[in-house]
């Protein structure tokens, strides 16, 4: 008697839980968190509900493990070999952030949103870490170096969030347009850098 093949093929674990996170990434990029289910993620990876669940417990679980890997994409996409007058690495740079924030448009809207599951504190720290790595690679465009003093970071880490509130308003389309966000973000940066920087730096012993 002719059966037919199982949906699924065995993988080791790391292997399988890897197809699960990539076809979680496909809904999160392109649906609203609330509106994917375990179910659909299950049916997109082609395996069952239970192993889903078996591998990552719940949706949020998922979530996370998606974001993080959302994390460590996005922190590479400032470059940091561009041997280009500084204006022109900050203007490459912000174009592909934003190419990157629009091809992932859900994720980097649920980020860029004070949304309730942004404020769960293990989503948070995945935020952080990307922040921190992205402030790293622009430390060494613009001074050469990670090793600067603590306020230089602290107004590096400043912009990330003036720039994630600027995104948020541009994807969701009611309060800014891309190029309007592009000039800001360009700007915003090369201004804090000549001019906002020394100021601070002056002002951090009052």
């Amino acid at each position: 008697m002719r059966t037919d093949p199982p949906r699924w093929s065995r993988l080791d674990p790391d292997a399988r839980r890897g197809e699960i996170v990539a076809a979680a990434r496909r809904l999160f990029t392109t649906r609203p968190f609330a509106s994917v289910s375990i179910t659909a993620i299950a049916e997109e990876a082609g395996v069952s509900r239970a192993l889903v669940t078996h591998y990552f417990g719940g949706k949020r679980e998922l979530f996370l493990a998606v974001l993080q890997q959302f994390g460590e994409l996005g922190s590479i996409v400032p470059r940091t070999d561009l041997r280009l007058p500084i204006e022109e690495v900050v203007a490459r740079n912000v174009v592909a952030w934003l190419d990157f924030m629009e091809a992932n448009q859900e994720i980097a809207y649920a980020i860029a949103s004070l949304t309730s599951i942004d404020r769960d504190p293990a989503v948070a720290a995945v935020v952080d870490d990307m922040r921190d790595r992205i402030v790293d690679r622009m430390l060494v465009n613009h001074f050469g170096a990670t090793d600067v003093p603590p306020h230089v970071r602290f107004v590096l880490r400043a912009y990330t969030g003036f720039a994630q509130v600027a995104v948020a308003d541009w994807l969701s389309g009611r309060r800014a347009t891309r190029e309007q966000v592009r000039v800001l973000m360009t700007r915003g940066l090369l201004t804090i850098v000549r001019e906002v920087l020394p100021a601070v730096g002056e002002a951090r012993s009052d």
